[in-house]
């Protein structure tokens, strides 16, 4: 028998963490030992008719993705591999706001939990600390309903990505991921509404509070162009706004940002 480094994923433990009220708001919490991915088992369970408020844990993927299809390092019993399916009342046309709320979301969890080092945003949905990858988001949408996937590092030291950072590196104690799973839940079954009812505008403050790029020197990377500029934030849709060499301010709803730290 393996020997788990990490008390594995427990629902009645990860309840104990979910207020009363936003419980309400979840419909299943799926655990599961091993699967290929907790977005693709939701998107298909979307497909069928699942409820929103469905949760998929997994301990372990074996084709765990980021955006733009990138592998997402998923060892069995370290870290959280989570994935929300929501249904809004309307379909989503462009989910790069809510993409800026879940980050908040996952930031708030964070703080929830006691991490006192500064937490950083990074546009789109990158979440850092000490400028080095903390949690990614991947939204994948079909329809009016969303699956919101939040891959949070553990404890990554087999891991080759050197930009990476874990929890277990960051507060040097041992990590309750049960209780940072409830909270991370919690989070999200109380804001989802929010966003819903009011969009990007009740979340900008607090993206603006951890935003790591803004007055940032950066070159933004899209299919049709590269600029290089100095970062302004971001709009009331989430748009990434940068000043351009020519001093033209220019938006931007995808796209990769390279910096320099």
């Amino acid at each position: 028998m393996i020997k788990m480094k990490y008390e594995l994923l427990d629902p009645q433990k990860i309840c104990f963490f979910i207020e009363p009220e936003n419980r309400q708001q979840l419909s299943a919490l799926d655990i599961f030992n091993t699967l290929d991915s907790t977005n693709s088992y939701l998107l298909s369970s979307a497909k069928k008719g699942g409820l929103s408020g469905s949760v998929c844990l997994a301990e372990a993927q074996t084709k765990g993705r980021g955006r733009r299809g990138r592998a997402w390092f998923s060892p069995l019993g370290t870290n959280i591999y989570c994935s929300m399916l929501w249904r809004f009342e309307r379909e989503l046309l462009d989910i790069s706001s809510l993409s800026i709320a879940v980050a908040v979301m996952v930031a708030k969890t964070l703080e929830a939990y006691g991490i006192k080092t500064a937490v950083q945003l990074k546009w789109p949905n990158d979440v850092l600390v000490f400028n080095r990858k903390l949690a990614g988001i991947l939204l994948e949408c079909t329809h009016a309903s969303v699956v919101i996937g939040i891959g949070l590092n553990v404890d990554v030291k087999e891991a080759s990505e050197e930009n990476w950072i874990d929890l277990a590196e960051i507060t040097e104690e041992p990590i309750d991921r049960n209780r940072i799973t409830g909270l991370l839940l919690n989070e999200l079954l109380s804001k989802l509404p929010l966003y819903e009812t009011d969009g990007l505008k009740s979340f900008l403050a607090d993206w603006q509070k951890y935003d790591v790029l803004c007055n940032k020197a950066v070159t933004v990377f899209t299919p049709e162009k590269t600029i290089t500029g100095v970062v302004e934030g971001i709009n009331q849709k989430g748009e990434l706004l940068l000043k351009d060499e020519s001093g033209m301010l220019q938006s931007f709803c995808y796209g990769e940002v390279s910096v320099r730290w």
